[in-house]
C-alpha cells in the first residue's frame, strides 16, 4: 500500500496507543487503586464487556502505566494473548514466559530480574509446559507433508496438569517475593480469555486462588451471548476471592469528543456526540465512523454521522467499505486463517514475497504485527465480518489454498502445534475429507488424553462429519465411539469451574 492508500484507510483499528487513550477515567482510577494494593496482597481484575468496547486498549494502557509512564511504577509487565484456534494449550502462558525471559536480559530490568532463582524458575516452567504440549505435536512434522504427517505423533506425556500448575505458581511466588522486596509490582496481562481452552481457564483460576503479594493479574473477557464459556465461573470466583471486575460500557459524550479530537483531529459538537453516545458509543464503532468521515472529507455533523450509520448493517461493514480493492481482497483471503498468521503462509496466500507481504500488512489499518513477528487482524470484529461475507464455495477454495500454503511452508514454521491444528481446520473446511477425517480424529484423541475435552469434541465431531461424506462406515464408527468417550468426560463430575 502506498501512503495515499494508507491515509485513505484511516487510523488503525488495533488497540489504542496508550498515549492516545481517551476517557475511561473512572475505570483507570479503579485500576490504579488495585495497583497500589498489590504490594500487600496479590490482585486480580477482569476487564469485561461486549466486543469492540475497548477492553484490549484498556489493558494496553495498564501495561504502559506500570512499565513505561515517566514517573510511574517502572515495573515489568508481561503480556500474553489468546487466539481463536481450539487446541492451542497454554500458548498465552508460554508468551508470558518469553516476555519474562526478555525482561531478564534487558538493560531496564535485567539487574532486578536477572537473578538466578528467577531464571531457574522460568526455565523449569518453560520445560514443563513444553513437555505437556509436546504429545499433541507430530514427530518430525517439519520434514513431513500431506498424508505423511497423519498418525505420526510423539510418545505419552511426561508431565500432567498438576506439575504445570505447580511450576507456574512457583514462578509467580518467586517473582512476587522479588517485586515486594524492590517496591515494584509484577503485572500479568492476558487478552481475550474468552477464547481460551478449558485447560487455560483452569490454570487461570488456580493462579487466581494462589496469587502472591507483589503481583497483579489483569485479563480481558468478552461477556455477551455466551461467548466465554468460563465467564460465569470467573465472575463467581472473583466474588468469592474478593477480587474485582471492571465492566466496560459505551463511552460518554465528553469522552467521544476527546477521542475524535485526539485521534482524528475532528471537532465534534455536543449534539453529534450525544447522537453517537446513544447509537454507537463503543470505541470500535466510533473508529469506523470517524474513519469514514475523514475518508470522505465530511464534517462530523449529526446529519453526516446519521447518514454513515444508516448506510451499513454493522460498524465492521463501515470499516470494510474503506478498504481499496487490493486491501479488501487481502482481508477476505486472510480471514480464513487462524491467528497468529505466519509470514510465509501470508506471502503464499497473497502470492507475494515475504518482505513485500509484511510491508503491505504493516501499512494497513486492518492488520497488526504481533510481538513474535506474525500478523493478525487489527480487531477480531473485522475478521469475523470478512468470514461471514464469504460465499461457501469461495470459503472452501480459500481453505484449500491455506492448507496448501501451510504444507509448502511447513519447514519454515516454528509453531508446530499451530500448523497441525490449522491443517486440520483447513482440510475440513476445504472439503478434503480424506485428510480431514484422519487428522482430526487423531488430534481429537490426543486432546482427549490431554484433558482438553472441549477441543477433543470439536475435532472428533469434524472427523465424524468427514467420515460421513466419505461413506466410510469403519472410520465413522471409530469416530462416534471416540465422541462418546469425550462426551462422558464433558458431562462427568469435576467439570464445574474449569
Amino acid at each position: 500500500m502506498d501512503e495515499v492508500q494508507q491515509q485513505a484507510e484511516g487510523v488503525s483499528y488495533a488497540p489504542s496507543p496508550p498515549e492516545e487513550f481517551c476517557g475511561r477515567q473512572e475505570e483507570r482510577e479503579r485500576l490504579t487503586v488495585l495497583l497500589s494494593q498489590a504490594g500487600e496482597r496479590g490482585q486480580v481484575v477482569m476487564i469485561s464487556g461486549p466486543p469492540g468496547i475497548g477492553k484490549s486498549s484498556l489493558l494496553s494502557w495498564l501495561a504502559y502505566e506500570v512499565q513505561e509512564r515517566p514517573g510511574g511504577l517502572r515495573s515489568p509487565a508481561l503480556k500474553g494473548e489468546v487466539f481463536d484456534l481450539p487446541g492451542m494449550i497454554f500458548s498465552a502462558f508460554r508468551d508470558l514466559l518469553k516476555d519474562l525471559r526478555r525482561h531478564t536480559a534487558s538493560t531496564r530490568f535485567g539487574e532486578t530480574l536477572g537473578v538466578e532463582r528467577i531464571k531457574e524458575a522460568v526455565r523449569y516452567a518453560d520445560d514443563v509446559l513444553e513437555k505437556y504440549v509436546a504429545p499433541v505435536e507430530p514427530v518430525g512434522l517439519l520434514s513431513k507433508s500431506g498424508e505423511e504427517i497423519i498418525g505420526i505423533f510423539a510418545r505419552s506425556p511426561e508431565v500432567g496438569y498438576d506439575r504445570v500448575c505447580q511450576a507456574f505458581l512457583e514462578l509467580l511466588q518467586e517473582l512476587g517475593r522479588l517485586m515486594s522486596g524492590t517496591g515494584r509490582i509484577g503485572t500479568i496481562l492476558l487478552d481475550d480469555v474468552h477464547l481460551a481452552s478449558s485447560l487455560d481457564r483452569r490454570l487461570l483460576l488456580d493462579i487466581m486462588r494462589d496469587l502472591p503479594p507483589g503481583i497483579i493479574l489483569a485479563f480481558t473477557c468478552r461477556a455477551e451471548d455466551g461467548a466465554c464459556p468460563g465467564y460465569p465461573a470467573m465472575q463467581e470466583e472473583l466474588r468469592d476471592l474478593g477480587f474485582s471486575e471492571v465492566r466496560l460500557s459505551g463511552m460518554r459524550g465528553d469522552e467521544i469528543r476527546e477521542m475524535a479530537e485526539r485521534r482524528f483531529d475532528l471537532f465534534v459538537s455536543e449534539a453529534a456526540a450525544d447522537l453517537l453516545e446513544g447509537t454507537s458509543g463503543d470505541p470500535f464503532s466510533l473508529m469506523a465512523c470517524f474513519n469514514a468521515l475523514s475518508r470522505r472529507g465530511l464534517d462530523p455533523s449529526p446529519e453526516n454521522i446519521a447518514t454513515i450509520l444508516a448506510g451499513a448493517k454493522s460498524p465492521a461493514e463501515i470499516a470494510f467499505a474503506g478498504l481499496t480493492g487490493s486491501g479488501r481482497t487481502w482481508a477476505k483471503e486472510l480471514s480464513i486463517l487462524s491467528p497468529p498468521f505466519p509470514v510465509p503462509v501470508v506471502a503464499c496466500m497473497l502470492g507475494l514475497q515475504g518482505t513485500s507481504a509484511t510491508d503491505r500488512l504493516r501499512e494497513s489499518s486492518v492488520f497488526r504485527r504481533l510481538p513474535g513477528g506474525e500478523y493478525a487482524f487489527a480487531h477480531p470484529l473485522l475478521q469475523e465480518h470478512c468470514r461471514r461475507e464469504l460465499p461457501a464455495d469461495a470459503r472452501a477454495a480459500l481453505n484449500a489454498r491455506a492448507a496448501d500454503c501451510f504444507e509448502r511452508s511447513m519447514h519454515r514454521l516454528p509453531g508446530r502445534l499451530h500448523t497441525l491444528l490449522s491443517l486440520a481446520c483447513h482440510f475440513f473446511h476445504a472439503r478434503e475429507y480424506g485428510k480431514a477425517a484422519d487428522l482430526n480424529l487423531e488430534l481429537g484423541l490426543r486432546f482427549y488424553h490431554r484433558e482438553d475435552y472441549d477441543t477433543a469434541l470439536v475435532l472428533t465431531e469434524r472427523a465424524i462429519t468427514a467420515a460421513g461424506h466419505l461413506a466410510d462406515d469403519t472410520l465413522l464408527a471409530a469416530a462416534e465411539q471416540q465422541r462418546d468417550l469425550v462426551r462422558q468426560k464433558v458431562s462427568g463430575p469435576g467439570r464445574a469451574g474449569r
